[in-house]
C-alpha cells in the first residue's frame, strides 16, 4: 500500500532535484553574464576616459604651440620696431644688440616656461590613465565569473542528494521485502 506513495515520493524528489540543478545552472549563466557585462562596460569606460585624456592632451599641445608662435612674432615684430627706430634716430652698434638679444631672451624664457609647463601636462596625464586603468581593474575585479567546479557542485549537488536518496530507498525496500 505504502508503495504507490513512496514512489510518487521519489518522483517529486527527482522533479525537485532537476528543478534546483537547472536553477543552479541558471543561477550561473546569470552571474557569468553580469561578469561579462561588467567587463565590457568596465574597459568602455576607461577607454573613454583614456580617449578624454588624451584629447585634453592635444589642445594643451595646441595651445602651447599657438602661444610659441604669438610669442615668436611678437618678438620678431618687436625686433623689427627696435632695429627700424634706432635707425631713424641714428642709433648702431652695441644698444641695438642688446636690445635685440633681450626681446630673444624673453621671448626662450616664455618658450621655456611653456614647454615646461606642457611636460607636466603630460606626465600628470599618465599618471591619470594609471589612475583610469587601475579603477577599470578594480571594477572588473568586484564581480568573479563563476567557476566551472562550482557549476558542475550547483548542477551535481541536487542530482547526488536524489541518487542517494534512490539508493536508501531501494536498500529499505529491500530490506521489509527480503530480497538482497
Amino acid at each position: 500500500m505504502c508503495e504507490p506513495a513512496t514512489a510518487a515520493i521519489m518522483v517529486v524528489k527527482g522533479v525537485t532535484a532537476l528543478s534546483q540543478a537547472s536553477a543552479s545552472v541558471e543561477r550561473t549563466n546569470n552571474k557569468n553574464q553580469r561578469y561579462s557585462d561588467n567587463v565590457a562596460a568596465s574597459k568602455d569606460a576607461y577607454f573613454l576616459k583614456t580617449k578624454q585624456a588624451n584629447l585634453r592632451i592635444i589642445q594643451e599641445q595646441t595651445q602651447a604651440s599657438q602661444k610659441l608662435q604669438d610669442a615668436d612674432l611678437k618678438a620678431m615684430q618687436s625686433q623689427g620696431t627696435a632695429i627700424a627706430a634706432a635707425g631713424g634716430a641714428g642709433v648702431q652698434g652695441v644698444n641695438v644688440d642688446q636690445l635685440i638679444n633681450d626681446f630673444e631672451r624673453s621671448e626662450g624664457v616664455l618658450a621655456d616656461r611653456t614647454m615646461q609647463k606642457l611636460e607636466n601636462i603630460q606626465a600628470q596625464n599618465e599618471i591619470t590613465k594609471l589612475g583610469y586603468q587601475s579603477e577599470a581593474i578594480s571594477r572588473i575585479n568586484s564581480i568573479q565569473p563563476v567557476g566551472y567546479a562550482e557549476a558542475m557542485f550547483g548542477v551535481i549537488e541536487p542530482l547526488g542528494a536524489f541518487a542517494i536518496d534512490t539508493v536508501d530507498y531501494n536498500a529499505s525496500r529491500a530490506d521489509a521485502t527480503g530480497e538482497p
